[in-house]
This record gives structure tokens, sequence and C-alpha cells, in this order.
């Protein structure tokens, strides 16, 4: 009898002991969240000191920039959203965040989920050099000079656009096209040609382009859910996962084949040829890895190319007709036309150096920034925000949402207005940052300010005129944060006539 209560003594002391020191584990680790954090003296909700996941939450439902914008709002410029990340709206802060190397760098944890068939690309490396490397290989076909070599690809792919809109909208008793879809097929077929030399099929219509479209735009939630869920990849189990999510995965899978299937047949026909986009890096040396890239880099490349060259763009063109469609702004839809078709059409030179058409596309930009995520980056050493410092290790980012809406550089800035980039100031210039800035800004806006300058361009010169479709809801242009920005309602339906 003794043993049976010395045994029931021991697992007693046992217990009381393992309660004891789980509640002083619980203990200092709510000490040291919530009296000995780094960042505890930075504002933001409650729940930011344990989490993040509200916010992740958001992003899966593709509206995080809503709710950081909230946020914002309620608790000033600089805003706790998780244990360890700050986000930043002001600014003038863009510089001293995106500019420094040696201060910052990029977070490893959320670039990785932008890697195709885990491979790094130039968007996504974090190692400085290793990017330096990889730019410099790839920038030659992206100066200036080179994209204006494709002037005549890029002019006749707008005139194509101009020609699907008013030849659809025929096919329809309402006068009716989707710009959100010829948009997307666009953009996608200029870089298409432009980076691998490929034509789709005329004889299928739009089908076999836009099939793969379609899936390179499906695939885009599948950065949200690796950055949350990493073993959705890597073990296989995202594809087999039935509704949205595999969904996405399932798109992933069809754009990775149709990918390697464009650039098999660049290799073996075009990569000789240096006027497209991938022939410096199918053909010459990286220097960080002291050889040339293999079949995989190149396909990681290729749908990088593809993602960030044809997505952005076609998104700010669907704003751009969106917003220039809407009865409010139909006098600026007006006076654009009247004064494009006052130039050649062949006169590319005057139609980029367009002043109203600078300021539409300028305008656009800045109310619907193509890229509204975070771009988070990690702190190699403390960074002071006036009367705040972030501790080295703090995650911080910015969003073009954010600062694009700063009603003390753009007065009334949910508004419309290109007539304000007429007569801008060093602070609106400077707080535009549509294709980011410093050393890991993106290497393909000539390209993309080029194929706005003639998509826009040819639309004007055959004379359409487009207003929003009385089928559209007004809930279909909300913009769906999914890293690159798209209609929530995935439509743009106009009514298009001559």
């Amino acid at each position: 009898m003794t043993s049976v209560f010395d045994g029931l003594t021991l697992h007693a002391t046992f217990v009381s002991s393992a309660a004891v020191l789980i509640g002083c584990y619980l203990s200092l680790t709510l000490l040291r969240i919530l009296v000995l954090s780094p960042l505890r003296h930075i504002p933001g909700p409650f729940w930011a000191r344990f989490t993040s996941w509200p916010l992740a939450i958001e992003g899966i439902n593709g509206r995080r920039i809503y709710k950081l914008e909230e946020l914002h709002r309620q608790y000033g410029n600089v805003v706790r959203v998780g244990p360890r990340e700050v986000s930043v709206a002001d600014w003038r802060h863009i510089r001293t965040i995106y500019c420094n190397s040696k201060t910052v760098m990029k977070h490893a944890a959320f670039y990785s989920a932008a890697s195709f068939v885990r491979k790094n690309n130039i968007f996504q490396m974090t190692d400085p050099m290793e990017h330096a490397a990889r730019r410099k290989l790839s920038s030659r076909p992206y100066a200036q000079q080179s994209v204006t070599r494709l002037d005549y690809l890029i002019q006749k792919k707008g005139e194509d656009l101009a020609h699907r809109l008013i030849s659809e909208a025929a096919t329809t008793t309402k006068n009716t096209a989707d710009a959100y879809k010829l948009c997307g097929l666009f953009s996608f077929e200029t870089i298409c040609k432009a980076a691998f030399a490929k034509d789709f099929d005329r004889n299928d219509g739009d089908d076999a382009a836009l099939s793969v479209l379609r899936a390179m735009e499906g695939s885009a939630p599948t950065m949200i859910f690796d950055s949350i869920f990493p073993f959705l990849r890597s073990t296989g189990l995202g594809p087999k996962i039935p509704g949205f999510i595999g969904d996405a995965y399932r798109n992933l899978g069809y754009w990775e084949k149709q990918s390697r299937s464009m650039v098999d047949h660049f290799l073996e026909k075009s990569s000789s040829d240096d006027q497209y986009l991938l022939t410096p890096i199918a053909t010459g040396v990286d220097s960080f890895l002291d050889r040339k890239l293999n079949h995989e880099e190149l396909v990681e490349e290729a749908m990088g190319y593809m993602f960030a060259g044809s997505g952005t763009t076609s998104s700010t063109l669907t704003y751009l007709l969106y917003a220039l469609s809407l009865p409010e702004n139909w006098h600026i839809q007006e006076r654009l036309r009247r004064e494009i078709n006052e130039l050649r059409t062949d006169d590319i030179s005057g139609i980029r150096q367009h002043p109203y058409l600078n300021a539409v596309i300028k305008e656009t930009f800045r109310r619907y920034p193509t890229i509204v995520s975070t771009l988070p980056r990690v702190l190699l050493e403390p960074l002071h925000l006036h009367e705040l410092v972030l501790p080295k290790g703090t995650v911080v980012g910015m969003q073009n949402w954010m600062h694009h809406r700063d009603a003390a550089v753009f007065p009334n800035p949910d508004a419309f207005q290109p007539e304000r980039w007429l007569r801008s100031s060093d602070m609106m210039e400077d707080s535009l940052t549509p294709f980011s800035i410093g050393r890991r800004n993106c290497i393909g806006q000539n390209l993309a300010w080029e194929e706005l300058y003639l998509a826009v361009g040819a639309i004007m010169h055959a004379g359409l005129k487009f207003s929003i479709s009385p089928e559209m809801e007004p809930w279909e242009m909300e913009i769906e944060d999914r890293f690159n920005i798209a209609p929530r309602g995935h439509r743009l339906l106009l009514t298009v006539t001559r």
C-alpha cells in the first residue's frame, strides 16, 4: 500500500513540477513578447506581438493591402504587423529601405516562394553578388536602345489589340469586349515573341495563347500559399487538393509544361539571334556560377520573364482603359484620343514623348499600382525612422498602394487626375515607384513603358471609343492583391465603338 502511495506521490510531484516548468516557460515567453521585445514600442494591433496570421489570411483572400491600409490609418505610418515585422507607409523612407544593400537584404523566406521550378531567378535572388551577375548577364536587351528594336513587334501587337477590341465587340449585340482578357493576350504574346521567338498558331484563334495565359494567371496564388505552407509544393500535395488551392497548383503545372516547350523550341531554333530577351542568358556565362545556365535555370528565368513581363503590363493597361471608361473620365479619354491623333501612326518618338499620354500612364501607375504587395527586407543594422528605431533583424517593407495614395503628396488621391503630372513636383516624382527603386528595380521597365506607349497609341489611332458595359458590377474591378493586381471579377467588359 505504501509503495502505491509513494508512486502516486512521485507521479503528483512530477506533474506538479512539469506544470511549474511549463508555467515558467509561458511566463518567460510572455515577458519576452510583451516586455522585452525590441519592437514593443512600435504601434500596432495586439495580435501582432504574437503572430502575423491575421494578415496572412487577408493575403489568401487577396485583400492584404486593404488590411494594411486599415492598420496604417489606425496606428500611423509605422505599424507592427508581426512579431518581427513592421510596415512603413511614409514615402520619405523608400530610399532608406530599398537603396542600400549594405544595410538591408531581401527577406529570403518570402522570396523563396517566388521560385517556379525551384531554381533561383533574377527577381527572387537574395545574394547581392548572385543577383548582380545575373542582372549583368540579362540586361543588354532591356536597355532603351535595344528595346526600340522591338518597336515594330510591339506596334503590331498593339494594332492587333485594337482590332481584337472592335472585332469582339462587333460579335455581340451590345458591342461588348472583354478588355481584361485582350490586354492580357497583348502583353503575353508580346513577351513570348520578344523573349522566346514564340508565335501562337492563329488557326486556333486565341485559344492556344489564352490557355497558357490563364494557367499563368491562375498559378499566382501559389506564391502566397508557398510562403505560408511551403510543404504544399515540396511534398507534391498542392495539386492533389480539391478546389481553389489545388487549382492554383494544377495551373502552375500546366504553365511549367508549356514553358519548357517554349524554351526547347527557342534553344533549337533561335538561341543565336541576339534580338531576343532570352539569348544572353542562354548563350552567355554567369560570372557568379562561372558557367552557362543549365536547362532548369533557363526554364526558371523564362517563367519569370513571362510572369513579370506580361502580368504587370496587362494589369496597368487594363486599369488604364477602365479609368478612361468611367463616365467622370470621358473628357480625359476624348482629350487623349484627340491629341494622339494629331501625331502620325509611325511617329513613335512623338508618342513616347507626348506629355498627356505620359501623364495618363503615370496616373494609372499611381492610382492602380500593378505591384501592391509588400516587398520585405531584413535589416542588417538598426534603422532610424524619425523618433522610432527598428533593431537589426527586423523585417521591414513598404507598399505602392500606401504611398501612392498619400494625400499630402497627391491631394484627392482616389480621383484619377492625369493633369497633376503636367505640373508634378519633385515630391510626387520621388514617391511614384511602380518599378521599385535601387539596384533591385524592375529590369524590364523600358519594355513596359514601350508597350504602354504603343498599345495606347494604337487604340487611340484606331479611333476606338469605350465605356463601361452595363453588364459590369462595381465590385468586379476591385483590386485583388495577389502580388500583382487583378480585377476581382477577372473581366473588364467595355462597350467599344468607333
